[in-house]
């Protein structure tokens, strides 16, 4: 998966419409519809925003945005553990 993909994934869950987000984050939604759409990568503060917005630390979203195809195979057993940790 991916950042973008994962920030409208969270966003549906906690069913929160795209403009209220792009409100709370002081975006457009032209820019957050193009972050969710994964034509561009959010920058540091826009990720804190957007986290700040859902609710949930950094560290979910970007643990939740990479494949377990993205991990080296010596890593993914301990890539496993830590994601079950911070999803669960």
């Amino acid at each position: 998966m991916s950042i973008g993909k994962t920030i409208k994934e969270l966003r549906k869950n906690k069913n929160i419409k795209q403009t209220d987000l792009a409100l709370k984050c002081g975006l457009s939604v032209n820019a957050l519809c193009q972050i969710e759409l994964d034509n561009t990568f959010p920058h540091k503060k826009t990720i804190n925003k957007i986290c700040e917005a859902l609710d949930i630390n950094p560290y979910h979203l970007i643990l939740s945005s990479i494949n377990e195809k993205d991990v080296p195979k010596e890593k993914r057993e301990v890539f496993k553990v830590l994601l079950n940790l911070l999803l669960n």
